[in-house]
């Protein structure tokens, strides 16, 4: 599937602790796969990210939260967050230039004295400073700060449900993408074979007239060619395009409100090198040789060179490049836990920060 082939701009998703540690408890304490940051990796039109300071969260903060699932075993947690959804959800480290962006700059005010609307979260910077980095995006959080400063729509008790509606969105737009390259694949196949055929008439046109001639013959005798059939036959074609169409307009209204019922943090201004790389990396999800992003990024619009890029990303921490012929720039690494080498007081396991 290639994500970027729907029209509209495909959708980042940026988590945080508190997202990520709840959606790991709720399924290890129903014994169930967790579906929302797993489904939307599997869409491939929304990837979920994290900033560098989420994962030292986690090690810290995940058994306050598993505390809130009575009979929750830790370890349980443990094992859905590490194993299953943190795989999927990289870790992007950012510039000190990043943490500047105008538009985030009320997230750093802490002052007490400041009334609760006007007051920001340090802790957070880093979850916005990513959005604006791998804008348009989408901030997947209870916590209240983003939606003060109008980076997010969502509280506590409707961040789940916006999560979901971003995960219908990704999906249409999957499925929609999906359709469109089967469909691709069909007619190319469908012009391929016309074309051999109508080779090998021009190159045998007695052979050719003939072997239509019996078609035809056989088609009538079977009654394929009846009035009553031909009428029965348009008939259901027509009854199952209406099928279809109606279904798709169906899927169409669904898909319309669940985008609008989203707060989209939108590109700001122009970007700069490392953002345009960036954001099409981010969305790709793979690592790309630096003509392919050039090439990537000036089918967008954005005349960047392949020099230009890799002076940019080498420069950036969010880059990491592998292989020289060609050198393959890719976005982001998996935040992994490992055993330490020693045992805790308690006889337990310690644990290390995540690499």
């Amino acid at each position: 599937m290639h994500p970027m082939a729907f029209p509209l701009p495909a959708l980042v998703g940026i988590t945080d602790t508190n997202a990520l540690a709840s959606r790991a408890c709720n399924a290890a304490r129903n014994s169930v796969a967790e579906n929302l940051f797993t489904g939307l990796a599997v869409t491939g039109r929304s990837n979920t990210y994290i900033s560098a300071h989420v994962p030292g969260e986690l090690i810290r903060h995940l058994a306050d939260v598993a505390e809130g699932h009575p009979g929750l075993d830790l370890r349980d947690a443990e094992r859905v967050l590490w194993d299953d959804i943190m795989p999927l959800v990289p870790v992007v480290d950012l510039a000190v230039g990043d943490y500047l962006h105008p538009r985030i700059q009320a997230v750093r005010r802490a002052d007490p004295a400041l009334p609760v609307r006007l007051r920001g979260d340090p802790d957070d910077l880093g979850t916005a400073a990513l959005a604006e980095f791998l804008a348009p995006a989408v901030i997947i959080s209870a916590d209240s700060v983003f939606t003060r400063f109008g980076l997010a729509n969502s509280v506590a008790d409707t961040w789940l449900p916006l999560a979901h509606q971003l995960l219908r969105a990704a999906g249409f737009e999957a499925t929609l993408t999906e359709a469109a390259y089967a469909l691709e694949l069909a007619a190319r196949l469908v012009a391929v074979s016309a074309s051999a055929v109508v080779g090998a008439a021009r190159r045998h046109p007695l052979a050719a007239l003939g072997i239509g001639a019996a078609i035809a013959l056989v088609a009538y005798q079977a009654g394929y060619l009846k009035r009553d059939r031909l009428r029965a036959a348009g008939q259901e074609i027509y009854r199952v395009a209406a099928t279809g169409i109606e279904a798709f307009g169906n899927a169409t209204d669904a898909y319309g409100k669940a985008r609008q019922a989203l707060r989209v943090i939108e590109p700001y201004g122009t970007p700069t090198v490392e953002e345009l790389a960036a954001r099409h990396l981010a969305r790709v999800r793979r690592p790309l040789p630096l003509d392919d992003l050039a090439a990537a990024l000036e089918a967008a619009g954005h005349a960047v060179s392949s020099a230009e890029l890799r002076d940019a990303t080498s420069r950036h921490p969010a880059f990491w490049a592998r292989g020289d012929q060609p050198a393959l720039i890719g976005i982001g690494r998996i935040a992994r836990l490992r055993p330490a080498a020693i045992v805790s007081p308690g006889g337990g396991r310690c644990w290390v920060q995540p690499t």
